[in-house]
């Protein structure tokens, strides 16, 4: 599965990506995004009492053009 930015904006509200999602995205195996989260080198939300990784496209993209 291919994931395409254009097909994951939506307009007026935040997108969540989960683990393999934003993995897909940045090319990367889900392990590294994990690793990642682990050193705090990637921005992401996890609810209170929870253990749910999610990451806000909007985020991750800034986060990728400020990286390069």
């Amino acid at each position: 599965m291919v994931v395409e930015v254009q097909d994951l904006q939506t307009p007026n509200s935040p997108r969540f990506l989960k683990v393999a999602e934003v993995a897909e995205l940045l090319k990367v195996k889900p392990r590294t995004i994990y690793e990642m989260v682990a050193q705090d080198r990637i921005p992401y939300r996890k609810p209170p009492g929870s253990n749910i990784l999610r990451f806000d496209l909007e985020e991750i993209l800034e986060w990728t053009r400020r990286k390069n």
